[in-house]
């Protein structure tokens, strides 16, 4: 590689660890090594607060199913009870939509990744919230898009009103992530539709509901009805929250059938090489019929939440009362905090460009929980 290239790519790796906020905004190649060097070590020792991993998946039922179809592993996930067909199906069915409506990706991440290449490739416009987890803003900066963050408002909720007045002819792609990721804000779902109608009209609106489920009675908060509505209107999610299968990762798609077509068929060609593999799509068809899992994983989030706040109350420290599994908070001085904390293997997120003091910290394991607020006893990092 020259050497001129390699600083390209160093620096287009910086932006991008920054923007995500997993990595400090400085120094990737440094800090490369040290996040590698943590997450070689084992679980005990390391407190994974930076990736929102649910701590307690994957659920049961999902691990008796992975014993059951492990000898599908030699096979891609086709001519089985278990898959992709039965997965849009069953997806199509909880969501009021017809399987022609979901398209299936590594994660919710691919998908987005898919979104941005299909409407930025061309040097379209795309408006994204700030901060979030701009997947879609990254990638398509790096294809020659022309992308638009609009700054969320004063209670850290995005900007609809902003983003709305920004919508142009160029303008080929809306995206909006409810609840947010770092704030943990939820917009107030009619207002939410309202404005994706109305948007919708003129560009494609995305919605990034991969925390939708950490809300109580979350289907009344998904935009997924307005699919149905017949509105220009994406929906991703993943199963690597709630349910636990970060690691298996598999997501999915809501939209127009005639969109899911073209994009499947433009990053995917129906072919099963592309596809999820065996393990995943059975365990994803599990996680959705398993509520119980669910409900305990949501309450058992609120309960971590409702302690770490009172924490924060104690140490005087801001914080965005949050509808995810990470809390938002303003430690003054996030490259001292984050030294601390990382010296003390726990790992967290935090400094993004615009809001460079503030930490976003998953809500793990009540031992994990327990040695991260010790060690902010006396807010020794200030």
């Amino acid at each position: 590689m020259k050497t001129s290239d390699r600083r390209q790519w160093l620096k287009d790796m910086a932006v991008t660890s920054a923007a995500l906020g997993l990595l400090p905004i400085t120094g990737f190649s440094e800090v490369n090594k040290e996040v590698h060097s943590f997450l070689n070590e084992s679980d005990e020792d390391v407190k994974r607060l930076l990736y929102n991993e649910n701590h307690l998946g994957p659920s049961k039922n999902v691990k008796k199913m992975i014993e059951k179809v492990i000898h599908r592993s030699n096979r891609y996930a086709t001519f089985f009870k278990y898959d992709l067909k039965a997965l849009k199906q069953l997806i199509a069915e909880q969501e009021g939509l017809s399987p022609e409506n979901v398209l299936i990706g590594h994660g919710s991440f691919e998908l987005l990744i898919w979104a941005a290449t299909h409407f930025g490739s061309k040097g379209e416009e795309i408006i994204v919230p700030s901060p979030t987890f701009d997947v879609v803003g990254l990638f398509a900066r790096k294809i020659g898009a022309n992308v638009i963050p609009i700054e969320v408002d004063s209670e850290f909720k995005m900007n609809l009103s902003e983003m709305e007045s920004r919508i142009s002819s160029q303008t080929s792609l809306l995206t909006i992530c409810n609840p947010n990721n770092p704030t943990g804000t939820v917009i107030e779902t009619e207002k939410l539709k309202s404005f994706c109608r109305l948007a919708s009209d003129k560009t494609t609106v995305l919605v990034d509901e991969a925390y939708i489920h950490f809300l109580k009675s979350w289907k009344e908060h998904s935009m997924a009805s307005l699919i149905k509505e017949g509105k220009n209107v994406l929906v991703t999610r993943t199963f690597s929250k709630i349910y636990g299968l970060a690691g298996l990762r598999i997501g999915f798609m809501l939209g127009p059938a005639e969109l899911v077509h073209e994009m499947e068929m433009k990053f995917t060609l129906g072919f099963p090489g592309n596809m999820p593999n065996s393990l995943s799509v059975a365990s994803a068809i599990t996680s959705l019929k398993d509520y119980s899992f669910l409900e305990m994983s949501r309450y058992n989030n609120q309960e971590t939440r409702s302690r770490f706040y009172k924490e924060l109350d104690e140490l005087n420290l801001r914080y965005i009362p949050s509808e995810a599994n990470f809390v938002y908070f303003d430690v003054t001085n996030f490259k001292e905090y984050k030294a601390m904390m990382w010296k003390n293997k726990i790992l967290l997120a935090g400094g993004w460009p615009t809001k460079s003091n503030w930490a976003r910290v998953t809500m793990g394991s009540e031992n994990d929980i327990d040695y991260l607020l010790h060690k902010m006893k006396g807010k020794k990092w200030l």
